[in-house]
């Protein structure tokens, strides 16, 4: 955080955009290794919150950084609230982890979208998406579709393992 706002200060440029995403992907690795410390320990209770709220924080916090990266951000959602019942932290953390992974690897042009309906979101970018034999091993702790990836193959992991917790899955399609 300290770091964040430093840099925050700094003239706007190449060197401050790429030094904001090293920042964000410092904590966005820090954020899922204690993220899957917790789902190992005690699950928290599960309450009622509403989905397109939770859509909205995500969309809010990430759009600047996926402005920087080249993208248009898209938010839809089919009815204004979507009351759910869940551990709605986890939920969150698993939605920003589908964003900053479509931030990452989407293609660094088009639109990132995300849309609510009742007890699902979808997260769409214009990449050159997944191929077809990969798309469940990129579920797996560590994969990396890529070896020059930045990431360490947390998110999509952790997203599954939520996911899993709620009676609900994720699925990657084209």
């Amino acid at each position: 955080a300290i770091l964040q706002t430093r840099l925050a200060s700094l003239p706007a440029g190449p060197a401050k955009t790429r030094l904001l995403q090293d920042v964000t992907r410092l904590a966005t690795v820090t954020e899922q290794l204690l993220d899957l410390e917790r789902l190992d320990q005690q699950a928290a209770p599960f309450t009622r919150f509403d989905l397109t709220d939770i859509a909205q924080r995500v969309v809010v916090e990430l759009a600047p950084l996926a402005f920087l990266a080249g993208y248009q951000v898209e938010f839809a959602a089919a009815s204004e609230r979507a009351a759910v019942w869940g551990d709605a932290p986890a939920i969150e953390r698993a939605l920003t982890n589908l964003v900053q992974n479509a931030i990452e690897h989407g293609g660094r042009s088009g639109s990132i979208a995300i849309r609510v309906d009742a007890a699902t979101i979808e997260v769409s970018d214009e990449g050159d998406g997944i191929p077809p034999e990969q798309r469940e091993h990129i579920f797996e702790p560590f994969s990396r579709l890529r070896s020059q990836s930045r990431g360490l193959g947390l998110g999509l992991n952790l997203v599954r393992e939520i996911m899993h917790r709620h009676g609900g899955d994720v699925v990657a399609l084209e």
